[in-house]
């Protein structure tokens, strides 16, 4: 079915933002030009009703005076940086910090508050891209990224691809709020991750090391639980960043894998998240505190991300792996978010 195009608003520096709405059987999604966010996404439960599984504003206003990143595409480096520097060919380049001396998601004015061009739209998918100049928040080179949605069966497949003019780093995700109740407190959801590793951090959310053993600790995921179970559990980890907030090294490391898969309690709905990334980031909007779509409130647990990646801080790390985006080279990853229901 033909991507269907609307007005969504206007910026506060006047851009006009569209909707973007795709169909495939039962399923629909909402994509804006800004931020390439996905606002919507509705999935058929066990009553084959539909359920909106993805947090989200009705207005253009709700995404650029909140923060969250409720959505959106973030980059050009999604998660952290430390000390907002990185070293590129031997060279400490400076970045610009937006939380205290750190980098997150880019900077400020990162990809989610840019308004995307559509390059294509086709049968049930839509090309979104944004060219981002040399020097934008202190990463060099200029930056071309394109993210194809497309619904496809029961699945919602994401692509992301960027070249650069210059050596630079480039780390894009999908920031998806999800809660697969369609609202309320999602720390009932049951949770597995492909992963025997995670990467602890400090106080300040910067890793003090690549991975360490989720065995023993509330980080394991390996056999399915509740997202709650282990969070009240004293773990300095927990405590360190008030819940989950943690990338996880996925197992096997590379090829397109299942890393996660989630069930809505309430609803039977699973989502199986599938990626070709080194690392999948769990977030339990620990800070989440707004106001949303058709006036829900959104609070601290009402969600979970699950955010594929390279590891938060690698442009630190070169003994973690060469991400460094090269001229002549193509970043393209996939991610996809796939439904079914359990009785």
């Amino acid at each position: 079915m033909a991507v269907q195009r609307e007005p969504f608003g206007t910026t506060k520096d006047g851009q006009a933002v569209e909707k973007l709405i795709l169909r495939c059987g039962a399923m629909e999604a909402e994509v804006l030009t800004l931020g390439a966010c996905l606002r919507a996404l509705q999935v058929p439960d066990r009553n084959r009703e539909l359920v909106d599984v993805v947090l989200g504003y009705d207005s253009v206003s709700g995404y650029e005076d909140n923060n969250g990143y409720l959505g959106a595409v973030v980059g050009r480096y999604a998660n952290r940086i430390a000390g907002a520097r990185c070293v590129i060919e031997g060279k400490t380049v400076p970045l610009t910090p937006n939380e205290g001396p750190k980098q997150l998601h880019g900077g400020p004015a990162g990809f989610d508050k840019q308004v995307f061009a559509v390059r294509q739209t086709g049968e049930s998918a839509v090309t979104l891209t944004h060219t981002s100049p040399d020097g934008t928040n202190g990463f060099p080179g200029t930056l071309t990224a394109e993210v194809t949605y497309a619904l496809t069966g029961s699945a919602l497949k994401l692509r992301f691809e960027a070249v650069s003019t210059l050596p630079t780093y480039c780390n894009l995700t999908n920031h998806s709020y999800f809660n697969l109740n369609g609202g309320g407190d999602a720390t009932r959801h049951r949770l597995w991750l492909a992963a025997s590793r995670y990467t602890p951090v400090g106080p300040d959310s910067i890793p003090t090391a690549m991975a360490r053993p989720v065995a023993g600790s509330p980080f394991d995921f390996t056999a399915e639980k509740t997202i709650g179970r282990d969070l009240c559990a004293g773990d300095q980890q927990l405590r360190n960043v008030g819940g989950y907030d943690h990338n996880f090294v996925l197992d096997p490391a590379q090829g397109l894998r299942r890393a996660a898969r989630l069930t809505g309690d309430r609803s039977g709905i699973v989502l199986e998240v599938w990626t070709d990334k080194p690392g999948l980031h769990l977030y339990t909007a620990n800070s989440l505190n707004a106001r949303g779509k058709r006036s829900a409130s959104y609070r601290p647990r009402h969600a979970v991300c699950l955010e594929t990646q390279f590891f938060p801080d690698s442009p630190n790390h070169p003994e973690w792996g060469d991400i460094l985006l090269r001229p002549g080279r193509r970043y393209d990853f996939t991610t996809e978010f796939r439904f079914s229901c359990i009785s």
